[in-house]
């Protein structure tokens, strides 16, 4: 059977990647203080309190944002 997936989603530059880095255990998603650095989705496998899960780390979402990226994504 396959680990339940966790997904991090929410607005951009909250600490979506800084959490998933402390529960991975290890520096996988690249963190910085500015919004938008986090484009692809990154997966792996962890352990909380005994129970086995995959996560993946998410971009933020912005949906009223004025990028080309948002508009053509919407």
């Amino acid at each position: 059977m396959a680990n339940p997936l966790v997904a991090l989603v929410g607005r951009p530059n909250v600490g979506k990647s800084t959490f998933f880095n402390r529960v991975a255990g290890r520096k996988i998603s690249i963190t910085e203080d500015r919004p938008g650095v986090t484009r692809d989705r990154l997966y792996t496998d962890a352990v909380w309190r005994g129970k086995n899960f995959t996560m993946v780390d998410t971009g933020g979402i912005e949906l009223k944002s004025e990028d080309v990226m948002w508009k053509e994504i919407a």
